[in-house]
C-alpha cells in the first residue's frame, strides 16, 4: 500500500550548552539534520536572546555531521566540538579532528573567534598534537586563566595552558587516566578534576598548575564512581557524588558536602531522602544555597537545598525535561529544557520562586505546530504505570496506534522533544510511550524488578497493557497497536510479538539483539560488562528459550522492520542479520513478509531514527501495517 508520509520542517536539536565565569553569556551547539552552527546566547536581557553565529555547511560521513565556519572560511565547529564562552563575549572551540566518516584522528584544534556581525571572525587557533577529544576551562578573574584538558588516549590526559601573547599552548601536566568534568577551586592555580584509570572506576583529583602537580582527594573505593559536580568560591564547599550505597539500596547516588582541609565528606539527610535521583547542579553567588536537579517520573523538577538547617524545597519550573550545567547569578537560573511539544532551549527560573520560570524566546519564523503529549496513569499488572501520550484525551480511538518501547534496560521515556515520536504524531498515530517496571524515576522497586530478569516483569507490563487498549480498539474494529522499539527495547518489542502473536498489527525493531546470551558473545567489553551486571547468562532452560529471539521468531505473524547500523559500537549489526536469515529459513519472505534495512550509521541513529530516509520508513510503516492471517490460521 502507498501512503504519504508528511514532511517536518528540520529537526531541531540542541546540546553542549556552556556559561561564561561572570554568567553573562552561554553557548551551545545547534543541529537541524546535518547542519550544525555555534550559538551564542546574551544572558543579561529580562529574556535570553539569541543569535547563531557561523553558519553551518554539511560535511562527509553520516553521524560526522558538519562544520560551521567563519568569515576566512575556516571550520569553527562540528558535533563533537565543545564551545566555551568568556566573559569578555569572545567564545573559544575545542575541536578533536574526525575522519569522513567520524572514526577520531588523534589531534585537534582549539580556536578563539568572535562575533563579526552575524558570523564568527576567527582570531586565533592553537594545534593540539594529541587528542581524541577535549575540553576547556576558564577560571574566575581577570585576566581569565584557560586551559584545555585533552584526552590523549584511553591511558593518558594532557592539561594545556592557553595564553593570547604566547605563540604555543603551554603543556603543564601529563596525567595517567581519563580526566573529564572539573571545577576551579581559585582564580587560576588549582583545578579539581574527575579521572578515571586502568582498574578503577572514578574518583577525583586536584591538580596543582603552578606546582604541575596533582593528588587524589575523593575516592570511596575502587569499585564505586565517586565524583565532584560543584564548588563556592565564597563559602568553599565543594559537593561529591558517590555510587557507595552508605546504608542506603545499593547502586543509589548519595550527594555529599566537603570543605577541603575542614574534616570528612557529610552527607545531609534532606538532601539525600528521595526516591528520584537527584542531581546537585550549582550554588547560587553566596554559597549559601545548593541548586538540585531531580527527576520525578517522567518529568524534572528544580529543589534548592539550604545546609544551614539541611532544609530543601522545590521550585516552580516548567512541565518537561531539565539538565545540567545551571547558571544562578543574582535571582535567575538558566539551564537546557524540552518537552514534547518544545525542542531544547534555554529556561530561565526566577528566585524567588512566585516569580516563576521562562522559556527563551523562539527566533522569528520558527516552526511552533510541535505536537504536545500528555502524562497519563495506566493500570499494570504490579501498580500504576506512568505513559507519554501523544493523541489527545481519545488516543485509545485513533486509527492507527503504536506503543513504543525504551532502550535501558535502566532508562525511561522522559517529558520532553522526541523528533520520531512527533513524526508518528504529525502522520495522525497515536502514540504510547510506556514506564514498565525497569523504568527510572519511579523508585528502586520498580527499577530493579528486571535486573537479572530481562524480559520478565517487563514484558509482562507491555503485554498486559496492550492487551487492555487492544480490547477497546477490538470493540471499535480499530487494528492492534503496532510495537515499536529500539536497542533493548526493540528485543523487547519482538519478544512481546512472538508471545502474543495475535494481539499486535506490527512490529518495529531498530537495533536490536537477539538474546542476552548472544549480545555478550558478540559486543565489545563495556556492553559485554553492563550485559554481566544486569542479567543472568544461562547456557539452557527453558526461561532461556523462550527470551532467544532466533527460537522464539517462528510464533511471529505481525508484518515486521528489522533496521541497524552497519557502524552500530553498542550492538553488532551481525545481531539483526542473524534474525534476518532465521526468518528466511522459517519460510518468510522479505519484502512481503518482513523489511530488513541496514543504513551506514551508528547504534544511536539508528535508535532514535535521524537518517531521514529510515525515519519516513519507519511512520509510512506505522501507518500501513496490517497483520495478515491465512486461512487456516484464522480457522484456529
Amino acid at each position: 500500500m502507498s501512503v504519504a508520509v508528511p514532511d517536518l520542517p528540520g529537526i531541531p536539536s540542541r546540546f553542549g550548552f556552556a556559561f561564561s565565569g561572570n554568567g553573562r553569556w552561554a553557548t551551545c551547539l545547534s543541529t537541524v539534520q546535518d547542519q550544525v552552527t555555534l550559538e551564542r546566547w546574551d544572558l543579561a536581557r529580562a529574556v535570553p536572546s539569541r543569535r547563531a553565529l557561523g553558519g553551518g555547511s554539511t560535511g562527509a560521513g553520516g553521524g560526522g555531521g558538519c562544520a560551521g565556519t567563519g568569515g576566512d572560511g575556516r571550520e569553527i565547529v562540528d558535533r563533537r566540538s565543545r564551545p566555551l564562552p568568556l566573559d569578555d563575549g569572545r567564545v573559544l572551540v575545542a575541536r578533536a579532528a574526525a575522519g569522513e566518516r567520524g572514526e577520531p584522528e588523534g589531534h585537534g584544534t582549539v580556536i578563539a573567534a568572535q562575533a563579526d556581525g552575524a558570523d564568527l571572525a576567527v582570531t586565533r587557533s592553537w594545534p593540539v598534537s594529541s587528542m581524541l577529544a577535549g575540553y576547556l576551562m576558564a577560571a574566575p578573574g581577570s585576566p581569565q586563566v584557560v586551559v584545555l584538558v585533552a584526552v590523549e588516549d584511553e591511558r593518558h590526559s594532557r592539561i594545556w595552558r592557553l595564553s593570547d601573547s604566547a605563540p604555543a599552548m603551554e603543556p603543564v601536566l601529563r596525567i595517567p587516566g581519563v580526566l573529564s568534568g572539573g571545577v576551579w577551586l581559585d582564580d587560576g592555580r588549582t583545578l579539581a578534576l574527575d579521572h578515571t584509570d586502568a582498574g578503577r572506576q572514578a574518583d577525583s583529583i586536584v591538580v596543582d598548575l603552578r606546582e604541575r602537580t596533582w593528588r587524589r582527594v575523593w575516592s570511596v573505593a575502587e569499585t564505586t564512581t565517586d565524583r565532584i559536580v560543584a564548588y563556592s568560591p565564597r563559602s568553599r564547599v565543594l559537593v561529591l557524588t558517590t555510587n557507595s550505597s552508605g546504608g542506603r539500596q545499593a547502586g543509589a547516588q548519595r550527594i555529599g558536602l566537603w570543605s577541603p582541609g575542614g574534616g570528612p565528606v557529610r552527607f545531609p539527610e534532606a538532601l539525600n531522602r528521595s526516591a528520584g535521583a537527584r542531581t546537585p547542579l550549582t550554588f547560587d553567588e553566596s554559597g549559601d544555597r545548593l541548586l538540585v536537579g531531580e527527576v520525578h517520573g517522567a518529568t524534572s523538577r528544580l529543589l534548592v537545598y539550604t545546609p544551614d538547617g539541611d532544609r530543601i524545597e522545590p521550585m516552580p519550573g516548567p512541565p518537561g525535561t531539565l539538565w545540567p550545567p545551571a547558571s544562578w547569578r543574582d535571582d535567575r537560573i538558566h539551564l537546557r529544557f524540552s518537552a514534547p511539544d518544545q525542542p531544547p532551549t534555554l529556561a530561565t527560573v526566577r528566585r524567588p520562586a512566585r516569580s516563576g520560570w521562562s522559556l527563551a524566546a523562539r527566533p522569528p519564523g520558527a516552526f511552533s505546530g510541535w505536537k504536545g503529549a500528555e502524562l497519563v496513569e495506566l493500570p499494570g499488572p504490579a501498580g500504576p504505570i506512568e505513559a507519554v501520550v501523544y493523541g489527545g484525551p481519545r488516543w485509545r480511538e485513533c486509527r492507527r496506534l503504536v506503543m513504543a518501547l525504551h532502550g535501558g534496560p535502566l532508562s525511561a521515556w522522559r517529558f520532553e522533544f522526541d523528533p520520531l515520536l512527533q513524526h508518528l504524531a504529525a502522520a495522525g498515530i497515536a502514540v504510547v510511550a510506556p514506564n514498565y517496571r525497569g523504568s527510572t524515576g519511579y523508585g528502586e522497586r520498580h527499577l530493579r524488578a528486571v535486573i537479572g530478569d530481562w524480559g520478565g516483569p517487563d514484558l509482562q507490563d507491555v503485554v498486559h497493557l496492550a492487551r487492555a487498549i487492544a480490547r477497546s480498539r477490538d470493540d471499535a474494529a480499530q487494528p492492534g497497536p503496532v510495537l515499536l522499539g529500539g536497542s533493548y527495547g526493540a528485543f523487547l518489542a519482538l519478544l512481546a510479538a512472538c508471545l502474543d502473536p495475535r494481539l499486535w498489527s506490527g512490529c518495529v525493531a531498530l537495533a536490536p539483539f537477539t538474546s542476552a546470551s548472544s549480545l555478550y558473545r558478540d559486543a565489545a567489553d563495556p556492553v559485554r560488562d553492563r550485559v554481566a551486571r544486569l542479567n543472568r547468562l544461562e547456557d539452557g532452560g527453558e526461561r532461556h528459550s523462550q527470551r532467544d529471539i532466533l527460537r522464539v521468531c517462528a510464533a511471529l505473524e505481525a508484518p515486521l522492520l528489522l533496521a541497524h547500523g552497519t557502524r552500530d559500537e553498542v550492538i553488532p549489526v551481525e545481531q539483526s542479520r542473524a534474525l534476518r536469515r532465521r526468518l528466511l529459513e522459517l519460510g518468510r519472505t522479505e519484502g512481503a513478509g518482513f523489511d530488513y534495512v541496514e543504513v551506514d550509521d551508528d547504534h544511536t541513529s539508528v535508535v532514535q531514527a535521524w537518517p531521514s530516509v529510515l525515519r519516513k520508513a519507519v511512520v509510512r510503516f506505522c501507518l500501513t501495517a496490517e497483520r495478515t492471517l491465512d486461512s487456516d490460521q484464522e480457522r484456529r
